[in-house]
């Protein structure tokens, strides 16, 4: 290893349990093993004492102050023993925005800089609303050397609303190397959508199987994979049809994406997102996407590269789901203009780029 490699202390969650943020954490550390320029060493901010469904505010709160406790000290001992040219804090709000204020506090008396990354869409709510998350987050922007953001409307709320933070808009990234291969279609094959996610409500399953009890597509499945409750999964059955919908939890990372590299039409349909990885990734294997106008999923799949609707309209996700459901032209026209702007605008090898430049220029603060 040269010894010009600028140092990166990475606080941030790997699987399990699988989520966006983590997706990502692992995705970058392992791209960073193989180059020369630079050495990051990974702080695991995941809270493995719970489940994704275990939501309740005491169980996070108490749950949380552990997991503070916890990642402070690691932080602590690695910022000991190794020198670091700067720490890169991820960040997706709520209650964990009180241990990036202690992380942004370590880093001050430690006199290493602190990049920001807010990894969440909900920043122009919160900051036209002046709550309490925006004010905490607000504070540890003030203390970071730089911010970096995944999503336009998120920089602009930024700009307009804290105007001297030095901000960074740095999108997601895919590494298609590691995507698999498209295999030619059975024409015979049954036909799928497929939902990549949290199956938790707040992704949309609800709006999902009610449009799917209305549409019932002869020749189709849904397919939901993605970690759940039973109680959960057990509630929409007994709520909707659920006729020709299978429920495959979680899945290893490859064998999702062998299931998304094989569907026909990939489906998101958040209440709420950042920059989601699935909808980069469905884009650079050449999937028909529909998706909710939360996050940055607008502007990504803007030029055609997929179909946008409005977050909890059902009527409205039935009709966009039924014209790409019986539009075959549809769906591979978008798919090919998806994997073009994949490729040209999130490819991991530019996006390295950004992070590499930002965190030169803030370890020359130093």
């Amino acid at each position: 290893m040269s010894q010009q490699a600028i140092r990166i202390c990475l606080v941030s969650p790997l699987p399990p349990p699988y989520g966006g943020i983590a997706h990502w954490t692992a995705l970058i550390s392992a791209y960073a093993k193989n180059r020369q320029d630079v050495v990051i060493f990974q702080v695991n901010t995941a809270p493995s004492w719970r489940s994704i469904h275990q939501t309740g505010i005491a169980i996070r709160a108490i749950g949380g102050s552990f997991q503070l406790l916890l990642d402070v000290i690691k932080l602590c001992v690695a910022l000991c023993r190794n020198r670091f040219d700067a720490i890169h804090l991820t960040t997706s709000g709520h209650l964990g925005l009180v241990r990036d204020l202690a992380v942004a506090v370590i880093g001050k008396i430690f006199s290493v800089p602190l990049v920001l990354h807010i990894r969440f869409g909900r920043v122009p709510a919160i900051a036209s609303k002046n709550s309490l998350e925006w004010r905490l987050m607000r504070t540890v922007m003030k203390m970071s050397s730089r911010v970096v953001l995944i999503d336009r409307a998120t920089y602009e709320a930024v700009r307009n609303h804290s105007p001297k933070i030095n901000a960074e808009l740095i999108p997601n990234c895919v590494n298609t190397h590691l995507l698999p291969s498209i295999q030619p279609r059975d024409c015979h094959a049954t036909r799928s959508v497929l939902f990549l996610g949290w199956v938790i409500p707040e992704k949309g399953i609800d709006e999902l199987l009610s449009a799917w009890d209305r549409i019932r597509p002869k020749g189709w499945r849904l397919d939901l994979v993605g970690s759940y409750s039973t109680a959960y999964r057990d509630q929409l059955i007994e709520k909707h049809d659920a006729k020709n919908v299978n429920f495959l939890g979680e899945l290893p990372h490859g064998v999702a994406m062998q299931h998304l590299a094989s569907c026909d039409l990939f489906v998101l349909p958040s209440y709420s997102e950042g920059f989601p990885n699935v909808v980069v990734e469905a884009m650079a294997l050449g999937r028909a996407i529909l998706a909710t106008n939360v996050g940055a999923i607008p502007e990504m799949l803007a030029g055609c590269a997929g179909v946008v609707v409005s977050s909890k309209d059902v009527q409205e996700l039935e009709r966009e789901m039924q014209r790409l459901i019986f539009d075959e032209e549809a769906r591979i026209s978008f798919g090919e203009a998806a994997k073009e702007k994949a490729i040209r605008c999130y490819s991991i090898e530019a996006v390295f780029q950004d992070y590499m430049r930002v965190w030169k220029d803030v370890s020359v603060l130093r």
